[in-house]
């Protein structure tokens, strides 16, 4: 099952475009992104450069240079893995320089950082006036299902509303935070709710598949628990004994 167990006290080589993410309070998982290169990594380990939309977006050279250093990061608790070959590594290349050089607006302002941003649905291309496709907005969720879309995996069948379970204010608000409220509207869940949305929690459900089920047959969230995903405290590593 490709979920890598990180440690607390011995860092693991992980590979570019490995699926990240971090925890709230775990076992919730909040934020889910994608490794920008091999990077060694624990149980918590900070500043990490990823390819998400935070927001920011970061997709690619515009984008990075748009966004503050410290959107350019985040911390990682959880990795999950798909098998890439010399295609799949290409076809995840070439969605971000696209998505990169999309015409969306900086996020130099709320304003802008909501005009990259939407909850649901998790992409979403924003249209011009004459209805011609301008931009994709995404929620963290809906980055990393998109880009490994563009390669033939899908990761969560969000194709029909009951296949996802309904999330409550006070969900949405612990997943990205009490500025939710204000802005409801803008991202795409208006009203009370519940809505049906999809929560980082999914894509290492997703991922804790053997690599088969993962390519052929995309993750259906048995329940609102799916949102937390519990990894395991591992014991400290032993230095091996001289026989």
């Amino acid at each position: 099952m490709p979920i890598l167990h990180l440690r607390n006290d011995t860092a693991q080589n992980c590979g570019k475009f490995y699926i990240v993410g971090h925890y709230a309070t775990r076992p919730f998982v909040k934020h889910a992104a994608i490794l920008k290169a091999e990077t060694a990594l624990m149980f918590g380990s900070d500043n990490i450069l990823v390819w998400h939309i935070g927001p920011p977006l970061v997709a690619g050279t515009k984008t990075t240079v748009a966004a503050p250093e410290k959107g350019r990061k985040t911390n990682i608790h959880l990795v999950g893995f798909v098998h890439l070959d010399a295609d799949d590594i290409e076809g995840i290349e070439t969605w971000l320089t696209d998505v990169d050089k999309e015409d969306r607006p900086p996020g130099s302002s709320i304003s802008e950082l909501l005009a990259q941003y939407r909850v649901s649905p998790p992409v979403y291309w924003v249209p011009s006036e004459n209805g011609t496709p301008l931009y994709r907005q995404f929620s963290c969720v809906g980055f990393v299902m998109d880009c490994y879309r563009s390669i033939g995996i899908n990761l969560i069948d969000d194709s029909r509303d009951e296949n996802l379970p309904e999330v409550t204010l006070d969900m949405v608000v612990a997943t990205y935070g009490p500025i939710v409220k204000r802005y409801k509207d803008q991202v795409g869940i208006p009203g009370t709710g519940p809505w049906r949305i999809v929560l980082a929690g999914y894509i290492f459900h997703s991922l804790n598949r053997d690599s088969d089920a993962i390519r052929r047959t995309p993750f259906t969230p048995a329940g609102i628990d799916d949102k937390d995903f519990q990894t395991p405290d591992l014991p400290a590593q032993t230095a091996a004994r001289n026989s």
